[in-house]
């Protein structure tokens, strides 16, 4: 007996207090009880979609009662962007009997469009019939965001539904595995194909790898012809490259190259849930970005767990370097060009054993440890600062701090609870924002960095003219410092454009209310170029290297270094 047969032969008379209904009645009810607490609406259909029964609410899918979809297809009050995904999800259920409820955009009644969870399985008992809950949603379901309906997530909305499914899969106990998929020659293939049949490949691989996805809506493609997807552990790589193969055969497509894929169980506890999420996501963005070459059909698994093994390796020495704080810090003086006075330090850090501590400052921002590291360092000159208290010319210092850190939600209240201890120290600091390229909210970033300011602390740009400060942040930003790279600096002793670049630049700065500085100042020309463009500070080795004796620079510098006397001109 299907379900549309057993609730229409349902009698429900009023029970009088002794009486016991019979217990296969009550298991019925009971059945029917916990199907209507997990969904708003119950449907039965046919192996095509033919609503059979319904029962529940409306769903503002019908004006009348919710019966009157019977006779009605499914696909009907899917939005049309989700039908080809919603197939996926019946041929799914068919052959694994049963799938968790998945994201799905459905069309009400009067053509608006709303998300809700879907749901199903099949029974042996009822050949022939698919059962389908239905639970009203509000909004994205993660962090990531949006994007189009019936389309993948982009790179950066995958990694970032990937760390929550990581984390998710860890702490709650759930079977989901990652898989990257390379379909080489896709784009080439896709291109050469008509129209019509281009766009049948493409909704066909979005909508079969959306349907294997977790939660529906955890599926993305990085690249022209890769794609990452995460999943329920029953998934198999070589399942997902048959049904890609045959959607593109069934376009008439045929692939210069092949598939292949490589797949991942999220819950091997190698490293902690956030560390694995780190190396998962940093793996996910090498294979993204790599170039044609570097990944091949026979090198893929290859190629992705010696990513994977190195990003472990690489994060554990990092996770270590910070817990242990195996790092130090070196000052740099600012030096006002017309006194010779130190303006204040900058901190730069070091790390015991690695010669590029730019490399140990970005991976640690690919991999999502530059907000723990930036706090450290932060927490470390204000130790300094503390130390030096009583000097009477205690310098400001500047610390550098990434974008994505200070984009971080709960970053004003962990900064907060790290300078309060240090009282008025803290208002020593200046702040230099590192990497605002990669910030695609400028206005964001700028209202956290107003509300700094507007607690006293001074804010830096940095390498402006280099693209890691573009001019658009210079705009959008309000602030009270601009670095100038110093390759244009050095550029224009002797290069006519570098040279009308830098005018430009400072123009531009100086018609912002910017204080300029002068960056990589390693001769007396250099120096003299800045003067002569009104750029009042400067930077380089032309006045100090780095060091890690800040009692040098507390002491008051300019009489230590040179007897106050100006010490770049000749």
């Amino acid at each position: 007996m299907t379900l549309a047969q057993d609730m229409a032969m349902r009698k429900t008379p009023a029970s009088t207090a002794g009486e016991r209904r019979p217990q296969s009645s009550r298991d019925r009810d009971r059945f029917v009880g916990f199907a209507f607490a997990a969904a708003d609406l119950l449907i039965e259909t046919d192996s095509m979609g033919t609503i059979l029964f319904s029962a529940g609410a409306r769903c503002r899918l019908t004006k009348g009662d919710v019966g009157g979809l019977v006779g009605t297809n499914i696909l009907d009050v899917v939005a049309p962007s989700d039908r080809k995904y919603v197939h996926v999800l019946f041929d799914r259920i068919q052959e694994k009997a049963r799938i968790k409820p998945a994201r799905v955009i459905f069309q009400a009644i009067d053509g608006q469009k709303f998300p809700a969870l879907l749901g199903g399985c099949r029974l042996d008992s009822c050949p022939g019939s698919l059962f389908l809950t239905v639970l009203l949603a509000s909004g994205p379901r993660s962090s990531a965001g949006t994007t189009p309906a019936g389309e993948l997530l982009d790179e950066h909305s995958f990694s970032n539904i990937l760390e929550e499914r990581i984390l998710n899969a860890r702490e709650k106990g759930l079977d989901h595995g990652l898989t990257l998929l390379l379909v080489e020659g896709l784009q080439s293939m896709v291109e050469a194909l008509p129209e019509g049949a281009a766009e049948e490949v493409k909704e066909g691989i979005d909508a079969y790898l959306r349907g294997i996805s977790a939660d529906g809506d955890s599926a993305g493609q990085l690249g022209g012809d890769r794609y990452g997807i995460v999943h329920a552990a029953d998934i198999d790589g070589r399942e997902v490259q048959g049904h890609i193969a045959q959607i593109i055969q069934a376009a008439g497509g045929a692939l210069p190259g092949g598939i292949r894929s490589w797949t991942l169980d999220m819950t091997d506890d190698t490293l902690g849930a956030a560390d694995a999420a780190r190396a998962l996501v940093y793996t996910v963005q090498a294979f993204a970005s790599a170039q044609g070459g570097e990944f091949t059909i026979s090198s893929l698994e290859d190629g992705a767990n010696r990513m994977m093994s190195d990003a472990v390796e690489r994060i554990g020495r990092l996770r270590a370097t910070i817990e242990k704080k195996d790092f130090f810090v070196v000052y740099q003086p600012i030096v006002d060009l017309e006194t010779q006075a130190v303006h204040h330090l900058e901190a730069l850090t070091r790390v015991e054993g690695m010669s590029s501590p730019a490399d140990f400052i970005t991976f640690a921002e690919d991999v999502g440890l530059i907000y723990d590291f930036d706090l450290l360092l932060t927490q470390t000159v204000l130790d300094t600062l503390k130390a030096f208290r009583k000097e009477p010319k205690l310098p400001d210092v500047a610390i550098n701090l990434s974008a994505k850190t200070l984009m971080s939600p709960i970053f004003l209240n962990q900064f907060q609870s790290v300078v309060e201890p240090y009282g008025d120290l803290n208002k020593k600091l200046l702040i230099e924002v590192t990497e605002t390229v990669v910030v695609n909210d400028i206005a964001k970033l700028n209202e956290v960095l107003q509300k700094l300011r507007a607690v006293g602390y001074r804010i830096c740009l940095d390498d402006v003219g280099a693209g890691s400060t573009s001019f658009q942040s210079l705009y959008g930003i309000q602030a009270d410092y601009a670095k100038i790279d110093g390759k244009f600096v050095r550029g224009a002793v002797e290069n006519p454009r570098d040279m009308a670049m830098l005018r430009s630049m400072t123009d531009v700065c100086r018609q912002l209310g910017l204080t300029l500085i002068g960056e990589q100042v390693e001769e007396a020309v250099h120096a003299q170029l800045l003067a002569d463009l009104d750029v009042p500070l400067a930077q380089g080795f032309l006045f100090s290297r780095p060091s890690r004796d800040f009692a040098y620079f507390a002491k008051d510098w300019s009489k230590v270094r040179g007897g106050g006397k100006v010490v770049w001109k000749s």
